[in-house]
């Protein structure tokens, strides 16, 4: 991770030590810190390296799709026959792809070090549009900070640029010490930020003010969660998440499937989908920026052309399905759900491979079923690549702020009417009723509940609302839910799902206390002789 850092300083010493002592000059014909970052096209290339890990494939690319956000109560892995790694919790210190995040997070780092510590000397370019950069790569470096924190705790924090490949040895500082940096730096990011509506509509790829300002929500409520458990940070998760409400920009797109159906089609939507990882193209193309959403976490087809190959890695779980309220029609005698998430959220149907139509799934098939958030039948960046798409993944969604602002609300105030409101703005939208002429329907009455119950529709809704988006994992750690949540999930699996699904039962048994954090990669450990391994590993 250190090496990245330091890559243009590397060549500066080999080419230096290289040449005649009367040719000792400033370099001039390479990229180094000494003749770059001068103008404004040069600092927007840097800081498009800081953003550019987000779509690796060891993270948003397919790393956090599959792997490493699964398996749990949401989505297992679809393959029997697998006994090993991440996502059935059997997995080493020299695990491959947790050894890629943590270098990816760190390559986003040393990038943002780098620019930040040589953006003042652009002196040509206006200070106001070198803030806004440097908000940019403080933002995205306390994110890549936050994603190691979340999935290691104590993490090496280094702040600014390594100046030699021989800078590795730096111990672990605590893990709630490195949140304490993460809020200091996104909190000195918001201020200097644009607005998503100063941006512009197309802007969802960058950080905007309303963002920094949801992510810090989702900072704060980690942090107020396990195992930091420090509970006045409630408080600052409730002031972020209502200043993004106030800022009165940021709403709800009225049917939950054009969310996604514009991941796929590169149509922004920033009220809505605030921040997104932005992939385009079909790989044979010259951007090469794709990804494998859809793919990997998607429905399976053997059709590259129609509808899209679908390795679909994951099941949708049986839980996720039946969390959606479920009704018969009293005339026709069919199962529905007024719930219109359902059946977007997991797919209805699956395809004819011979005939490429949809084959549509009985009611009470419920173990046999793929994440359709994401269509490949939808894209229209084509002809379509069988391995890789060009869809889009959000980060943040406005319905996310709404339900951290519930959450937040609730513990500080308890269940306060505005917690239920914004509760019950999400709920809304999932029965269609924000939708033009959309007919009044029965809402959950979740009035008069207790702080406790409130908090557990919070939690039903969060897994509803966001499945499949990598929160679920994350959710159930910083409630102190991971172990206990898989293990009843698990029972459940062995007791009522059918032989040949029984195995996806491997995560509840598999789940250990050690798993709460990632181990330190072997890689590192041999490395820096400074950091301790994590607990148990």
């Amino acid at each position: 991770m250190k090496r990245n850092t330091s890559f243009a300083f590397i060549i500066a010493a080999f080419c230096t030590l290289g040449c005649n002592k009367q040719l000792n000059t400033v370099p001039k014909d390479f990229i180094s810190p000494v003749n770059y970052y001068q103008t404004e096209g040069q600092l927007n290339n840097a800081l498009n390296g800081v953003y550019d890990p987000l779509g690796l494939e060891s993270m948003y690319a397919n790393g956090l799709l599959t792997y490493l956000s699964y398996g749990n109560d949401e989505g297992v892995w679809r393959a029997s026959g697998q006994v090993t790694g991440p996502m059935v919790y059997n997995y080493d210190p020299s695990e491959a792809n947790i050894n890629n995040l943590w270098t990816a997070a760190y390559t986003g780092i040393g990038r943002a070090n780098l620019l930040l510590d040589n953006i003042n000397k652009a002196t040509a370019v206006p200070t106001a549009t070198r803030d806004v950069i440097r908000a940019q790569a403080l933002f995205l470096r306390a994110y890549y900070y936050f994603i190691l924190a979340d999935n290691w705790g104590g993490v090496p924090m280094r702040l600014t640029a390594t100046q030699s490949a021989e800078e590795v040895d730096l111990p672990a500082t605590p893990v709630a010490d490195v949140y304490k940096q993460v809020v200091k730096d996104m909190e000195t990011a918001e201020a200097l930020l644009p607005t998503a509506e100063q941006w512009g509509p197309n802007s969802a790829g960058r950080v905007s003010k309303n963002t920094a300002a949801g992510i810090l929500a989702r900072v704060y409520l980690t942090m107020a969660g396990s195992p930091v458990n420090d509970k006045a940070r409630y408080a600052d998760a409730l002031k972020w998440s209502k200043k993004v409400i106030d800022m009165g920009f940021n709403q709800l797109n009225a049917d939950y499937s054009q969310v996604f159906i514009n991941h796929c089609q590169d149509k922004y939507d920033v009220k809505e989908s605030m921040w997104e990882v932005e992939f385009y193209g079909v790989k044979a193309d010259a951007y090469n920026e794709v990804g494998y959403v859809g793919n990997r976490n998607g429905i399976a087809s053997n059709n590259i052309d129609f509808p899209g190959y679908g390795y679909a890695f994951l099941y949708a779980t049986s839980k996720l399905y039946k969390s959606y309220e479920s009704r018969v029609n009293a005339t026709t005698k069919v199962e529905f759900s007024p719930d219109e998430r359902r059946d977007w959220v997991v797919s209805p149907y699956t395809w004819n491979d011979a005939t490429k139509t949809k084959t549509f799934l009985a009611a009470t098939a419920t173990y046999d079923r793929y994440p359709g958030k994401w269509r490949r039948d939808l894209e229209t960046n084509l002809p379509r690549n069988k391995n890789y798409s060009g869809v889009n993944f959000p980060l943040l969604r406005y319905s996310d702020v709404l339900l951290m602002f519930a959450e937040a609300e609730n513990e500080v105030n308890g269940p306060t009417t505005a917690a239920l409101n914004a509760l019950n703005q999400v709920r809304r939208r999932a029965y269609g009723k924000l939708k033009a002429g959309a007919t009044n329907v029965t809402e959950a009455d979740l009035t008069g509940l207790d702080k406790t119950t409130f908090f557990n529709a919070v939690n039903a809704e969060r897994m509803r609302e966001l499945a499949f988006e990598c929160l679920r994992n994350h959710d159930l750690k910083r409630w102190g839910l991971l172990q206990s949540t898989l293990r009843e999930f698990a029972a459940d699996i062995k007791l009522n799902a059918p032989a040949n699904r029984k195995f996806t039962a491997i995560i509840g048994d598999n789940i250990q206390d050690r798993h709460l954090f990632y181990p330190i990669p072997s890689r590192e450990i041999s490395l820096n002789k400074a950091i301790k391994q994590n607990q148990g590993w």
